[in-house]
């Protein structure tokens, strides 16, 4: 028998190993094994076993020498391998977003076993060379040193204490003096929870004493936020229905909850308790860190139940220890971010993703998963219940679900607040504030009242234009253009974060004026105080607000009215309990239109619709005036009337139309590399494969794309927002068989991976990015 291990310590890479006789009834899908790997030996994961003759792993089809045998099982977690579910679930994940096995299974192995530590061994011939007198007295200390040492001494203590390690470890290795033994740390030993949450912002006090702690425990007020579920009502039954009847099935199901906040979390809340009372167990996931510590909150407030909360803000060791315990079935209830997904949850019932539009939900590394996609396969492989939970749901839920999502979406909506629009092509064409918002600020104040300024663009402008040629100044590292802050004045990369001086003379064309192109919400900060030198104004943006403490202070500022004028982004209405006013203001409320990005009118109609529950006046609605140049947008015209179902349909057959996502499926094929040239022979075999591949594809059915337009693009140099300058060039593939791309693009990908395997150019793929770049 043969297996196929991956080695955590060596970046994820599957090597194949013999079995040996004594090990065949240990041995399981998930075992961690000791193996050897050169000189050296090492802890993995085995991923495959399989009979000798059958084998199709890449590493035995091209080793002409015997296979080296499984030494052992690693002590600390053999007798808990990696659940076949799991396995089963990487292998899915592996095949939808073409990526390797290996870097895919990195989402389930156990927080502790990826930390490797090497640890140096004596061997025989190592103490036969003591004897050797002629050695230089570095080496004798140091073979000395590790003679002292009968388990040997770890590889970085021994670095950290004596000179010129590294030459002498090459040396001694060559010699047969040393061995080196590469063992994944434990982490935690124990499955005893861990208390104290705080993840960088200050730890909810129920959270602080004990998610585990019953609550007769402690004679304790309800926080608000479980105050606020308390008191919500229950109105949706046929929604109901359709869950307890999908709960019933006891199979793989999925159902979209669209809704208003309160009525989704009284349903998830019902739900959990109708789940546990079957003896199964429920996953909640959320976006931020800060939603799931409030989350698992509200859910241990309602009862005796089990909770658990999961994020990769977590150190290690709390992470291990959380992971043994929910693997041991102690846990009834985990809410976590989307790593929160791939842990071992035995008898999993529930998958309720709240807030499934957030972008948060897709992964920026390989292999570029998105947990709404993920949260469906996991139910399959669990048989479990997905619920897909949001009050504006994303394009690609409502394509999936276009009649569920479409009644929930014309059902009643509650305090809906008044809308006025302003066009601003009337109006000069620099005009910050229109005569009418300037109008309602002033009354609002007058009466004593708050208002709240919406401007998604921080810093003082989008960027310094010379008033001469028309250039910008540019971001050396990135070529693109620099945007402008003041307090003090600054240009700024968007992209790599570099700084450069605000420049006096234009380095093009050595004019001196220059203008301002848009305004940030520091412009408008300066404008509001110009003309309300009277009223406290505040700014809430990434810029300004860098730490949970500076927002909780503001926010508590604002609530204690010591603020007229809370001006803020998009970060303002995604806090976990935003302020509320009776006016909300837009500026610019067209500004995301303008991002060259498909997704621009979805997430400008989010954001809008998310930021109108701010407006409230006390317990009735407040107003909202929104200021455009656009004014008859299908965003601000479903917005204007309250028919967010508008918006959908007109979106989505422009995305038919165009060939976008929910109506096709988006590959981005990534190229990087340091080195041009090579860079370049690797785009241009791409190139060559993939024009082969569109001729050969079925033309997309009728609706979806332009006739005759090509569904291939690129290639295209890009620029991605980082420090280290790299040749990168992008292919975009658009496909409405996403299978039939699939298999294509493996074909491929065998055959860069035999053409270019020395070469150190990296290709990846992207399946359905939430960014183009």
């Amino acid at each position: 028998m043969l297996a196929d291990v991956v080695l955590p310590g060596r970046r994820f890479q599957v090597f194949t190993y013999q079995v040996p006789p004594h090990l065949l009834s240990l041995l399981h899908v998930g075992s961690s094994v000791v193996v050897p790997l050169g000189s050296a030996v090492v802890s993995g994961v085995v991923v495959t076993i399989f009979e000798a003759k059958s084998s199709s792993s890449l590493q035995s089809q091209f080793r002409h020498k015997p296979l080296r045998d499984i030494l052992s099982l690693e002590g600390d977690v053999g007798s808990s391998p990696l659940e076949h579910n799991l396995i089963r679930l990487v292998e899915k994940i592996s095949d939808y977003y073409l990526a390797p096995f290996s870097a895919c299974l990195r989402l389930i192995v156990p927080p502790h076993s990826i930390q490797v530590m090497r640890r140096l061994i004596l061997t025989d011939d190592g103490r036969q060379a003591l004897l050797d007198r002629s050695l230089p007295s570095d080496v004798q200390l140091v073979l000395r040193k590790l003679e002292r040492a009968p388990r040997g001494l770890l590889r970085s203590s021994l670095i950290r204490t004596m000179n010129n390690v590294p030459a002498f470890l090459t040396r001694a290795k060559k010699n047969g003096w040393i061995t080196e033994q590469t063992i994944m740390s434990s982490g935690s030993k124990g499955p005893s929870p861990v208390r104290g949450i705080s993840a960088g912002r200050k730890p909810v006090p129920s959270i602080i004493r004990g998610l585990f702690d019953s609550p007769e425990e402690e004679a304790r007020e309800l926080p608000e936020s479980a105050r606020r579920m308390e008191s919500s009502s229950f109105h949706d039954i046929r929604i109901w229905k359709d869950l307890v009847s999908a709960v019933q099935s006891g199979s793989f199901q999925e159902v979209p909850v669209v809704g208003s906040e309160s009525v989704r979390q009284d349903l998830l809340l019902k739900l959990i308790q109708t789940i546990i009372d079957q003896g199964r167990r429920v996953l909640i996931l959320a976006p931020e860190v800060q939603e799931v510590e409030i989350l698992g909150e509200q859910v241990r407030f309602r009862g005796r139940i089990q909770v658990e909360i999961y994020h990769g803000h977590l150190s290690t060791m709390v992470r291990a220890a959380r992971w043994e315990r929910i693997r041991q079935g102690d846990v009834q209830v985990v809410v976590g971010t989307r790593s929160a997904l791939f842990l071992p949850i035995p008898n999993l019932g529930l998958i309720w993703v709240n807030q499934e539009e957030s972008s948060s939900f897709k992964d920026e590394h390989l292999p570029y998963f998105h947990a709404r996609d993920v949260a469906r396969m996991r139910g399959d492989c669990e048989q479990a219940l997905v619920v897909y939970s949001s009050t504006r749901p994303s394009l690609e839920l409502y394509g999936r679900f276009p009649e569920q999502v479409g009644e929930a979406l014309e059902g009643p909506s509650q305090q809906i607040p008044q809308v006025e629009m302003v066009d601003l092509r009337t109006l000069p064409y620099e005009t910050i504030l229109s005569p009418v918002l300037l109008s309602r600020m002033t009354q609002t104040l007058k009466e004593g009242e708050q208002l709240i300024l919406l401007l998604n663009r921080k810093g003082f402008s989008g960027a310094l234009v010379c008033r001469d040629c028309g250039k910008t100044p540019i971001c050396p590292t990135c070529g693109v253009p620099m945007k402008l802050y003041q307090r003090p004045s600054r240009l700024v990369c968007t992209y790599c974060d570099g700084i450069g001086p605000t420049p006096e003379i234009c380095p093009t064309c050595h004019g001196r004026v220059f203008r301002f192109s848009g305004t940030g919400t520091q412009r408008l900060e300066d404008e509001v105080t110009r003309l309300f030198p009277d009223v406290s104004v505040a700014r809430f943006d990434r810029e300004n607000v860098k730490t949970p403490e500076v927002a909780d202070a503001i926010l508590r500022q604002f609530r204690q009215r010591k603020i007229g004028v809370l001006i803020g982004t998009e970060f303002l209405a995604h806090q976990s309990n935003p302020p509320i006013a009776p006016v909300i203001g837009f500026p610019q409320a067209d500004l995301g239109l303008h991002i060259p990005d498909f997704r621009s009118a979805e997430r400008t109609f989010q954001m809008l619709s998310r930021a109108f529950t701010l407006a409230r006046n006390g317990q009735e609605p407040g107003e909202v005036i929104l200021q455009t140049r656009i004014p008859d947008h299908h965003v601000h015209t479903a917005i204007g009337h309250h028919r967010p179902r508008m918006f959908y349909d007109h979106e989505l057959q422009l995305r038919n139309l165009l060939g976008y996502p929910p109506a096709t499926h988006v590959i981005l094929v990534v190229v990087t590399g340091e080195q041009k040239p090579r860079v370049q022979r690797v785009v241009d075999f791409l190139h060559q494969r993939l024009k082969a591949f569109e001729a050969r594809r079925v033309p997309c059915a009728e609706g979806k794309g332009i006739i005759g337009a090509s569904m291939i693009l690129g290639p295209m140099v890009s620029k991605k927002p980082g420090r280290i300058k790299k040749n990168r060039v992008l292919f975009l593939i658009k496909t409405d068989d996403l299978s039939e791309a699939q298999r294509g693009l493996r074909a491929i990908q065998l055959e860069y991976e035999a053409e270019f395997h020395k070469d150190p150019v990296i290709v990846e793929f992207n399946v359905d990015p939430m960014d183009i770049q």
